[in-house]
Formats: structure tokens, C-alpha cells, sequence
């Protein structure tokens, strides 16, 4: 009888921001993703620091801010969409009814 192992839910992750190591549990599926989002968290950082003599707090929140206004601009680009294909569907609905309520001229006469 052969026992096969479940994959486990959740894995380490190691990650470095600004020379910090980070150890984060996620979902195996998650890990690409999370290890992405360390590298766009740590590029962000470094933007917010070059060229000034800020502390890498005050980064963290600058970075934070701009990622939470980014997000904010992304569901409303969402929002939009689905307000359009909401409009688009009705229109839809509207020019069926229009169509089968019409007798289909065949181009025959007579």
C-alpha cells in the first residue's frame, strides 16, 4: 500500500527588502507571486530613497501609499469596465427585442 504525501498548504519563503531578510509563510501557489511582489516592493523603496536622505520607514510608508493609490485607481478602471459591459449587454437586449419584434425584410417582393 503506497501513501502519497498532500502537498502542504502553506511554504517559507525568504525574501530580502533593502538588505533585510524577510521569511514569509504563503500558499505554494502564491510563492512566484509573493517573491515578484518583494522585488516591486524593494524597487519601490529604493525609488522612494535615491537621491534623498529619508529612512527606509518612511520609504516603506511612501512606497505603501503609492501601491494603495495604484490598487484604488485599478478597482475603479474595474469598476468602469463592468459599468460598460453592464451597458453594452443592455444595449444588447435592446436591439434583439427591436429585431424580433421587426419582420425580417427577405428582399423579395410581392
Amino acid at each position: 500500500m503506497t501513501t502519497s504525501k498532500a502537498a502542504p498548504s502553506t511554504v517559507s519563503v525568504k525574501v530580502f527588502i533593502l538588505k533585510k531578510e524577510y521569511q514569509i509563510q504563503c500558499a505554494p501557489t502564491e510563492k512566484h507571486q509573493l517573491i515578484q511582489a518583494a522585488v516591486d516592493v524593494e524597487t519601490r523603496m529604493l525609488a522612494a530613497k535615491s537621491g534623498t536622505n529619508i529612512s527606509s520607514e518612511k520609504a516603506a510608508v511612501l512606497s505603501a501609499l503609492n501601491l494603495a493609490n495604484e490598487l484604488k485607481g485599478a478597482n475603479n478602471t474595474t469598476d468602469i469596465l463592468e459599468n460598460v459591459s453592464d451597458s453594452i449587454i443592455d444595449m444588447k437586449s435592446r436591439i434583439e427585442k427591436v429585431l424580433n419584434d421587426k419582420p425580417v425584410d427577405t428582399g423579395v417582393l410581392g
